[in-house]
């Protein structure tokens, strides 16, 4: 139980903070520490929750030892849904460490870069495909290219009629398997039935890549790499094991890099003169030729505008963990035996860090700025050594789908005053009702 001297959180009766953290979780958790102090507890339906925030917490959370704080415990849903004890999200040291090095090779920023022709084309194929005056609902659009880029980059596959029931199981996993969705949806057989479709293409991917071999001359995908790995016992990665690593992909592709994307959009369709030195940019590097990875390097307003977007809009702004041993922090202790959150996204909204923290301003990332260089303040992929594995694939994937998308098209927002709404289905994401209008294409395109 949670230390009776810790400050809760007003709220309404039964409900507790429910509505609160559902609507704006990271909104919520940023007024508590101001009104509570960096340690507070909340309450929804059927327990309370523990939630450590501000730059003390992160730098804890960076700090303090495995010993104190473990994700297995939690995370118990993740290994029965995918029938593996080895899946990364849910193991504890040494075993995390291990298994991220085994397949980072394969989820970076370089593996992208090997497949930027075929990347470039297929979004240029779907801005091809769009008419004058067409509403193109955001959300649905960046799912089907950064999961298509992601798949064939990794596991060169093509998603196909797949997307809907990867997308479907991936909510609905991270919904019931870590965010506060019920455990009961699982069982539900819409679920079921996704579900099943996945691991059935899972299994395809495999199957064809045991087939097929991989060639001696060539460096191999993310499942050949899988197929040559070892487990940390040094024996073959098998089974429900093997599937849950291929998995692996797909739930950042669907998660992060998607949601990510259409906010971007919607800040650059906001901001016309943002907009115009992006596409100044985007001119130069595409007037080179096709884009490539040191062309989106040199992209400093893009680049900004990226991380800019990552910090106002933390997918993952608040980090679960079991506390295996208990330990003091912000003037309580810490109970063992419970869960707490670390609110890792509420330093990107603190105004001695980040300067007017609610206004989008990329040049906060420019030299000598760099107001997210201080220790621990920017977190939008975790903290430590836990930070997500992928995060250089993903931010290169956001800036090469929303640049080629804005050289290539003329985009308009619904309305001039229009105000993008946050839906949580189950984490953070733009609402799946947004959707800006083709004007036509760009006719000084290189």
């Amino acid at each position: 139980m949670a230390h009776a001297s810790i400050p809760l959180v007003k709220g309404l009766p039964f409900l507790g903070s429910t509505l609160a953290l559902t609507q704006d979780a990271i909104g919520f958790m940023t007024r508590a520490y101001h009104d509570y102090g960096e340690v507070y507890r909340a309450r929804v339906p059927g327990r309370e929750i523990t939630i450590l925030a501000g730059p003390d917490a992160n730098q804890l959370l960076i700090n303090l030892g495995d010993e104190y704080l473990k994700l297995r415990p939690i995370y118990g849903t993740l290994v029965d849904e995918t029938g593996s004890d080895l899946y990364l999200p849910t193991l504890d040291e040494p075993e995390y460490s291990y298994y991220r090095r085994m397949i980072k090779p394969r989820l970076s920023r370089e593996a992208l870069a090997d497949h930027l022709p075929e990347a470039l084309a297929y979004i240029r194929a779907t801005v091809d495909g769009w008419q004058p005056g067409q509403a193109v609902r955001v959300l649905e659009t960046m799912s089907r290219l950064c999961i298509e880029i992601v798949s064939r980059s990794t596991e060169s596959t093509e998603i196909g009629d797949e997307l809907a029931s990867i997308i479907f199981f991936t909510n609905r996993l991270i919904g019931s398997g870590v965010a506060f969705q019920p455990r009961f949806l699982l069982k539900m057989p819409d679920y079921q039935r996704a579900k099943r479709r996945f691991e059935a293409f899972l299994q395809r991917i495999v199957d064809q890549h045991r087939a097929a071999g991989r060639s001696p001359d060539k460096p191999g995908d993310y499942v050949d790499l899988l197929l040559e790995s070892k487990t940390i016992d040094q024996k073959p990665l098998t089974g429900h094991d093997l599937l849950a690593y291929v998995h692996l992909p797909f739930v950042n592709g669907v998660a992060y890099a998607p949601r990510l994307s259409g906010y971007l959009l919607y800040e650059l369709l906001r901001s016309p003169e943002l907009l115009a030195r992006i596409r100044v940019e985007l001119d130069d590097a595409f007037a080179e030729g096709d884009l490539t990875m040191g062309a989106m390097r040199r992209m400093r307003w893009l680049y900004g505008a990226c991380m800019e977007t990552l910090r106002m809009y933390p997918v993952a702004g608040a980090l679960p963990r079991y506390v295996a041993k208990s330990f003091a922090f912000g003037g309580h202790t810490i109970e063992a035996g419970q869960l707490v959150f670390i609110a890792t996204g509420v330093t990107h909204f603190l105004p001695h860090i980040y300067r007017d923290p609610y206004r989008f301003d990329p040049e906060r990332f420019f030299e000598p700025r760099s107001e997210h260089q201080q220790p621990g303040v920017f977190a939008p992929y975790g903290l430590g050594g836990r930070t997500c594995l992928s995060a250089g694939m993903g931010e290169a994937l956001i800036m090469l789908v929303v640049g080629t998308l804005l050289h290539q098209a003329e985009l308009m927002l619904p309305a001039p005053d229009y105000r993008l709404k946050t839906h949580i289905a189950p984490i953070p994401g733009p609402d799946k009702a947004f959707a800006v209008q083709v004007k036509g294409k760009r006719t000084a395109v290189h």
